[in-house]
């Protein structure tokens, strides 16, 4: 019975461990889709690097200072984590996740829209260290990009921010009051 119980323990421990790695991974690409810095750098311990190639190599908030100025001249980024293998080995587990991005800006009066995508992996080094998960080192190796023309944005839509403003942060969320009024012409 002891047997069990402890292998019971090791399973529920790599289970949460699997659980916090991946909420670090999506805690960075939420950040850097709502351009929020804070929320970016926690997915990282303060020591960290990131290494992009010759495009920049350096801690987290310094790779936020080099990206956050261009994405701020687009109209909105998507990460998107699609699988990622982790082998954990106690405080340390190195990560491969698999990652689908866009980047888009829209149609303009005299500009032509644009979006691209791709696809690239993280590499990961995370560490749990006051037990906390967070990225000691990440490589991002960019596996392919495309770009395409884009028009104008669907009228009526919903449409995020790329900030703290955004509906993602609403809590409780909750029927704005335009959506009430939508809501109150249905009867």
């Amino acid at each position: 019975m002891a047997d069990i119980d402890e292998q019971l323990a090791r399973d529920i421990r790599y289970l949460r461990d699997r659980a916090d790695i991946e909420d670090c991974i999506q805690r960075y690409c939420r950040g850097a889709d709502r351009l929020d810095k804070i929320l970016l750098c926690s997915a990282y311990h303060p020591d960290a690097t990131d290494d992009r190639g010759e495009a920049f190599t350096g801690s987290p908030a310094q790779f936020a200072d080099w990206l956050f100025p261009f994405l701020r001249t687009l109209d909105g980024t998507s990460h998107t984590v699609c699988n990622s293998v982790s082998d954990i080995d106690g405080d340390t587990a190195h990560t491969e996740s698999y990652v689908v991005f866009a980047v888009w800006k829209h149609a303009r009066e005299g500009e032509e829209g644009f979006a691209s995508m791709g696809t690239a992996r993280y590499l990961d080094r995370l560490e749990r260290r006051d037990g906390r998960w967070g990225i000691a080192h990440r490589e991002c190796i960019v596996d392919m990009t495309f770009r395409a023309p884009i028009g104008t944005p669907m009228a009526g839509a919903l449409f995020g921010a790329r900030d703290r403003t955004d509906r993602a942060y609403a809590r409780p969320l909750e029927p704005t009051p335009a959506a009430r009024e939508r809501l109150a012409k249905l009867g």
